[in-house]
């Protein structure tokens, strides 16, 4: 626990200076095989982890029909490990050769996906959520495992543009994972698409292979590993309450804290709303929406991606209050406008590209509808206003939380978030199918757009004399 250094250890501005001038740091992490093998690894590992969703999206579809409640049950069974292990796997971790947990977290993954077709039809879909649950499990190991070796094999002078490696790394996953979803179901076909997710697994596990790490006890000045596991615990429980400590000690974490929760709730809620949505505006076969879903999910992260980029490179001495309020304003009107998307014509249009065809892909037309281009616009405008909201708000923890408190206290910070986005999931994924998904989008988005409104409001009455106001 107290090893790990989180990846968000710098501030998004940082981050994206040190994208825009690598100088001689990228010269050096670059030259670094151990760090080049754990990033090629993290690649692999992070676009299979996000085609996986999608698959077992199809799967559920094709099982249990086109019933949301079932979507919303998978989201359940990423989370629950999420919620009972994150902050628990960084006990283990400390005591475990980082590359160990590393190659057998992604070799027990890529097993599992293997799994999936058998299980699935021996137990009529159900094994789907038991096989989701252990993935799950296994990433909350390779996680903490991943980040705690970063600091072991790069020196201090360039852990800065490790981290934004890592960090862009993670954005294009969402983007590009997503997205390959449904272009792998077409081309392997969903019965088979698992093995190319278990390939990507493995090789994740090759590349790890080759990270060298130095015994955990050289891993920093002054600090050993516990010596046995209830001494891990017992540091564990001890760094659970000091985190738990400062925030309750904290008004502005606190409230940094609750808004993160209030837009990462919203957030996962709409994963599973879009499928929904999907079904009922963009595509008239279910099996086709459960894929196709993902395509504004992508969006959003195209959206996340520009608005991080903005953000950094525009709104250094920006009031934060107006940054956040203005981010929740236009995820709120982002919901409300999509409600609209029945008033327009499902007209499909065909756009033909110069002939890309082969026996296997069919690359020489794009389908589209007026319908997806809206859902579309409004996903990147919603991905913008998101890191509108959390960008400025994860900076601001970063600079209110000490040092030393950073670990536990972040630790407590995604244990509460995804605690937080699991009753919302089961909601929407239950109340969808009793009021529709257009009511649902208002029922979120009326709110968040209130809350966005009033808080501007009272931003911009308080103008700039009011320190406390700037900032929220």
């Amino acid at each position: 626990m107290s090893l790990q250094t989180p990846l968000t250890d710098n501030s998004p501005e940082e981050l994206i200076d040190a994208l825009a001038h690598p100088g001689q740091g990228y010269q050096a992490i670059l030259k670094n095989r151990n760090f080049m093998a754990l990033w090629v690894g993290q690649i692999f590992s992070q676009i299979a982890d996000r085609i996986i969703f999608v698959v077992f999206i199809s799967l559920i579809v094709r099982h249990f029909g086109p019933s949301d409640r079932y979507s919303s049950f998978l989201y359940i069974a990423f989370t629950i490990p999420a919620v009972l292990l994150t902050a628990i796997a960084g006990v283990f971790v400390d005591r475990w050769p980082r590359r160990a947990v590393l190659v057998s977290t992604n070799l027990l993954r890529a097993t599992l996906v293997a799994l999936i077709p058998w299980a699935a039809e021996a137990t009529g879909g159900w094994a789907i959520y038991l096989v989701a649950f252990l993935i799950s499990a296994a990433t909350q190991f390779f996680v903490p495992a991943e980040a705690a070796t970063i600091p072991m094999i790069v020196s201090r002078r360039c852990l800065l543009t490790a981290n934004s490696l890592f960090t862009t790394t993670m954005m294009a996953a969402v983007i590009f994972g997503f997205a390959l979803g449904d272009p792998l179901i077409n081309l392997f076909s969903l019965n088979n698409v698992h093995w190319a997710i278990s390939g990507l697994f493995l090789l994740a596990s090759l590349s790890l292979g080759f990270v060298k790490t130095p015994p955990l006890c050289q891993m920093a000045d002054g600090v050993r590993p516990p010596a046995n596991m209830q001494e891990s615990f017992s540091r564990f429980f001890e760094e659970i309450r000091d985190g738990l400590s400062f925030i309750k000690a904290n008004p502005l974490v606190r409230n940094a804290m609750f808004k993160l929760a209030l837009l990462f709730s919203a957030m996962v809620a709409l994963c599973i709303l879009f499928i929904s949505f999907a079904k009922t505006y963009l595509f008239s076969d279910p099996q086709v929406a459960a894929r196709k879903f993902a395509y504004i999910i992508a969006f959003s992260g195209v959206g996340m991606a520009a608005g991080a980029f903005w953000v950094g490179h525009s709104f250094h001495h920006a009031r934060r209050g107006i940054m956040v309020f203005s981010g929740f304003t236009f995820v709120g009107l982002c919901l409300v406008l999509l409600t609209l998307v029945g008033l327009i014509p499902q007209k499909d249009y065909v756009y033909h590209l110069p002939k890309l065809s082969t026996g296997v892909l069919n690359l020489d037309e794009v389908r589209f509808t007026m319908r997806m281009l809206y859902t579309y616009t409004l996903s990147v405008i919603m991905g913008v206003a998101a890191s509108f909201i959390a960008i400025p708000l994860q900076a601001l923890l970063q600079e209110l939380i000490p040092e030393d408190k950073r670990g536990k206290v972040f630790g407590v910070q995604f244990t509460i978030l995804s605690t937080s986005s699991t009753l919302p999931v089961l909601i929407a994924g239950l109340a969808v199918e009793q009021v529709g998904v257009q009511t649902m989008f208002l029922l979120i988005g009326a709110p968040i757009l209130i809350f966005g409104v009033l808080g501007l409001y009272n931003r911009l009455k308080a103008g700039n004399t009011d320190v406390s106001a700037a900032n929220w």
